[in-house]
């Protein structure tokens, strides 16, 4: 089930860069509980709630990377917007996508860490841009934090062709 380790990254339309710049300022004002060691949830605020609602182009980048998402309206766990520290990282579970939905206004330096290896691909995550994460983690490298939504969302197994027969992995 699971397909090789990459990553996508989307633009946001207009209209979402409008939502965007609501939630952050709802988010400014929220105090968060630490979930995790350096990873701290805001829960769901009905502002970044539209944010999700907004913006879905998973299904163009699912199929056209030969992955299956078992149903968007169903998520591993409900999206939450979360501030992560510098030098934490945050992982997909198997056999799930990340969906990264920044609520910031700058460019914040990151890694990308594909699962089972030693590669480290290092990049700048844009305020006006989403990440799609398959097998890969991501490490915030930058001073203070990074504050964005994250969506986990299962996927299955995508059928393969062998000649005549199909072959499910």
């Amino acid at each position: 089930m699971a397909m090789d380790p990459r990553f996508a990254v989307f633009e946001y339309d207009l209209y979402t860069r409008v939502l965007q710049r609501e939630a952050i300022g709802e988010l400014m004002c929220l105090t968060p509980w630490e979930k995790k060691v350096r990873l701290f949830s805001y829960g769901l605020p009905p502002s970044c709630e539209a944010v999700v609602k907004a913006y879905n182009p998973l299904l163009s980048w699912s199929s056209s990377n030969n992955a299956v998402i078992k149903d968007i309206t169903q998520p591993f766990f409900h999206p939450e917007a979360f501030r992560l520290e510098a030098g934490c990282t945050i992982w997909p579970s198997p056999d799930t996508i990340g969906l990264l939905m920044p609520l910031g206004a700058y460019k914040a330096p990151i890694e990308l860490l594909p699962r089972g290896t030693d590669y480290v691909i290092t990049a700048y995550w844009h305020a006006d841009t989403v990440l799609f994460l398959n097998e890969m983690g991501m490490r915030f490298t930058g001073n203070g934090s990074v504050r964005f939504i994250y969506i986990m969302l299962y996927k299955l197994a995508v059928p393969q062709i062998r000649g005549w027969e199909v072959y499910v992995p």
